[in-house]
């Protein structure tokens, strides 16, 4: 009987914790959009949210073009295995969508990000060559097929973006891109 007081008073612990947290979610949402006073920072601020939300749109976007199969195995990438896996140091871009192959068993991989300026997009572009070289090593021997999407990459530049999509299917991803 005690046992079963103590599990109620821990479940309505963790429910009033939940219910806390989500209304808190809701009014910070709620305050942080009814706070903002000045039409520039509004306006700043809807900028930035676009353009995050459209690199996370375009990322998504590509992996939904995938086979079915490969989409089931693209996972994301943390800013940490980011620059570990791929070679892109946090500190060129201000947002980052990465989807790379979890299986090792294809060289799929989605790579979107909104560089801080012209010059890191540079880099950026210049590491994802890099990566696409160091893929071409790993995969010549060990599944030779991949080779067709790695010496045919779609690596687009534009501004401070740069997006590279390795897939079989470059021309619906060209298209996607834009």
């Amino acid at each position: 009987m005690k046992s079963k007081k103590v599990i109620c008073a821990v479940l309505a612990a963790a429910m009033m914790t939940t219910m806390a947290f989500a209304s808190c979610g809701e009014s910070s949402s709620t305050d942080a959009s009814s706070s903002a006073s000045s039409e520039n920072s509004t306006t700043a601020a809807t900028t930035e949210q676009k353009a995050a939300k459209d690199l996370q749109a375009l990322a998504d976007k590509l992996k939904d073009s995938l086979d079915d199969a490969v989409k089931a195995t693209m996972t994301a990438f943390d800013e940490s295995r980011i620059e570990k896996m791929i070679g892109v140091k946090p500190d060129l871009y201000k947002k980052a969508v990465c989807y790379v192959d979890a299986s090792g068993a294809s060289a799929h991989e989605i790579d979107c990000f909104e560089a801080n300026d012209e010059n890191a997009a540079k880099e950026i572009e210049a590491a994802l060559k890099q990566r696409i070289e160091n893929q071409k090593t790993a995969f010549k021997d060990y599944v030779p097929a991949e080779m067709d999407k790695l010496n045919d990459p779609v690596l687009v530049v534009d501004g401070s973006y740069v997006i590279m999509c390795l897939s079989n299917n470059n021309s619906k991803a060209k298209e996607i891109i834009g």
